[in-house]
């Protein structure tokens, strides 16, 4: 048996000392990619908000010297659409037996805020990408919905490129993507992945491809392709189902977006709020001062917000992208 000192074993000596406990939570979920610090917010005063977009237009024809010109009305709008106001919360307890006893340097009430915010935006972010209202109506469409999958594999008269499953995105179909968001798109939200992939297949290279990578008023690399800022999204799937750029498991398939993003008059992406959310403080903080049935307090976060797309030009996707296969200048 070892001796410590005075002591019989060291387990005995710790009995007499306590250990300092550091303040705080130390970060360990590290996230790229959220959209809410991108998406301009656009504020209603109803439950939801309804807008035309431009239907296909008819030209105009030539006349000769005093031909008569004939009226004509022809001018349509496309199927109105409404984006309603969904309602995005969650509330924690705080136990007044634990903010009461507990003598330690944390603040308990801090600590389950942080937390709480975090929980919230976590949920939101992902709903950015993947919500759908068809299947659970709480919730808002999605960038996944707001740019439906086609199955088509050539974006013709479509927002969106298959990329199969089994192949690999090529730069023909990179550029095609941002051509096909008007007037061009703001960024490029791909999985990290598929960054690497292109950051890889272009080191050093001139391809078809014109990738650049510049640094921004805070020192940190920004890599573009074709002048389009490539914003690395940690909420976009790397298994997603194929043909459907829903969530799955074990697929090893991803997609790419072009986004656009503006008011919806401007015909960008945006994210529509409501009530007394959407200001400077995003959520709605209600406290609890006492629960009924419990000896604690409450928090309640509470945000109304959809997306909403202007024009359905402000988005363009490659999805069914094979995560595993390398592209090929």
């Amino acid at each position: 048996m070892s001796i410590v000192g005075h002591f019989d074993s060291l387990a005995e000596a710790q009995k007499l000392v306590q250990s300092k406990l550091l303040a705080g939570v130390v970060q360990e979920t590290y996230e790229e990619g959220q959209l809410l610090q991108k998406l301009p917010v656009f504020t209603i005063d109803a439950k939801s908000i309804i807008y035309n977009r431009e239907k296909e237009f008819t030209g105009a024809d030539f006349y000769d010297i005093h031909e008569q010109i004939p009226w004509k009305a022809d001018a349509q709008f496309a199927t109105q659409v409404e984006v309603t106001l969904k309602r995005m919360a969650r509330q924690s307890i705080l136990d007044n037996f634990i903010m009461k006893t507990y003598k330690d340097p944390n603040d308990y009430r801090s600590i389950i805020m942080s937390g709480l915010t975090k929980m919230v935006l976590r949920g939101l972010e992902d709903k950015f990408i993947y919500g759908n209202a068809t299947d659970a109506p709480k919730e808002f469409d999605g960038l996944n919905v707001l740019c439906p999958a086609t199955g088509g594999h050539a974006f013709g008269d479509y927002q969106d490129y298959d990329a199969g499953g089994a192949a690999n995105i090529t730069p023909d179909m990179l550029l095609a993507l941002i051509d096909k968001c008007k007037p061009k798109p703001d960024v490029l939200l791909m999985t990290r992945a598929e960054r690497n992939k292109i950051t890889k297949a272009t080191w050093g290279k001139a391809g078809a491809i014109v990738y650049a990578s510049s640094l921004d008023q805070f020192g940190r690399r920004v890599e573009s392709i074709d002048g389009v800022p490539v914003m690395v999204s940690d909420y976009l799937s790397d298994n997603e189902v194929d043909n459907t750029g829903k969530k799955g498991s074990g697929t090893n398939l991803s997609s790419i977006y072009a986004i656009r993003f503006g008011q919806i008059e401007e015909g960008g992406l945006c994210l529509c709020t409501g009530g007394d959310t959407g200001g400077v403080d995003f959520f709605k903080l209600v406290d609890l001062e006492a629960l009924e049935d419990y000896d604690a307090e409450g928090i309640r976060l509470v945000a109304y917000c959809a997306m909403a797309l202007g024009s359905t030009k402000a988005i363009a996707r490659i999805h069914s992208i094979l995560q595993t296969a390398d592209i090929t200048l």
